[in-house]
This record gives structure tokens, sequence and C-alpha cells, in this order.
């Protein structure tokens, strides 16, 4: 058996195996590190697993819709449509929020672009949205202009939602 200590996320996931995530010296996630990938405990664990940054803002859920600030919302399904009305987190990662409409079901962001990027065939966007900072990490080039309003769409599917105190709830 072997341990290894990294302070990189990326490190962790390259190797696979079991992960222990520790935050202010405890261990608040352990299991297999796709696992806790695509499953995280808490807003925190996600977060430390993505890169660029995790997206996050505050949601409002009212029967089956989800409203963002911006008039943004969408109706919901599958155990998000079954959440409790009231106030969480939503978070997607970056590469589900893209240019390009990912299936019909796709829902309409428009933000100001603050940052562009280009790296091989990728393409990274900082934008605001609301009162957050968003990222868009798309395949492909795609031509982004600085200062400039631009849409973007994000996939509902793909979408982590999180209660007040931080824990995963859909």
């Amino acid at each position: 058996m072997v341990v290894y200590a990294t302070s990189e996320p990326e490190e962790a996931l390259l190797l696979g195996g079991y992960t222990a995530l520790m935050n202010d010296g405890r261990v608040t996630q352990f299991g297999p590190t796709a696992e806790i990938y695509r499953n995280p405990n808490d807003l925190t664990s996600a977060d430390v697993f993505s890169d660029p940054p995790i997206n996050s803002a505050p949601l409002t859920k009212t029967g089956d819709m989800a409203r963002l600030a911006g008039g943004v919302e969408w109706r919901l399904s599958g155990p998000a449509a079954a959440l409790a009305d009231g106030p969480y987190t939503v978070a997607i990662r970056p590469n589900h929020v893209t240019p390009e409409p990912a299936g019909r079901d796709a829902v309409a962001l428009s933000g100001d672009v603050l940052l562009s990027e280009l790296s091989g065939s990728e393409s990274t966007a900082h934008f605001r949205f609301a009162d957050n900072v968003w990222v868009s990490l798309a395949h492909g080039v795609h031509a982004y202009r600085i200062g400039e309003q631009h849409q973007f769409y994000l996939d509902p599917r793909r979408c982590m939602f999180f209660a007040p105190d931080g824990r995963h709830v859909a």
C-alpha cells in the first residue's frame, strides 16, 4: 500500500485509487477518487476537484422551478425536483457551461466576459453573471471579446444542489 499526500487535486484525480479529503485538519470525505469527484459530500469537496473553479450561485426552489438571480429559471427534474422549497446553492463545473446549448433543456445565461483564454483545443471564458464570476470551459476555439456580453448555456442535468449548510442534497 502506498499513501501519497498532495495539495494538488489534479494529482489525486490522475492517480485514482482512494482519496481522503481534508479540511481544517479533519477528513471530510473518503472514498474512490472518481466517486468523490462525481458525488461530493459538500460544496467544499466539489470545489476542491474543480479546475477551473466550480461555478456556484444562490438559488431558490419553488415547486418544480429553480430560480437564479437575473431572472434565470428552469424546470427541475429527478432528485432536485423532490427537494423541499427554499434556498439552496447550485454548483456546476465549468465544462458544463458552454457557448452553445448542450441539449434542448440547456439554460441560457448572459454575462459580460472578463477574461478569455485559449489553450490548444479549449476555450475558457470568465464572465460576470448576476453577482458572481462564472467560468465556461468549452472544446474548440471560441471568440470571446473582453467587456462584451456573451450568451452561455448551462446543462441543468449536471447541476449539483447544496443545502444552506453546504451539504450536497441533489
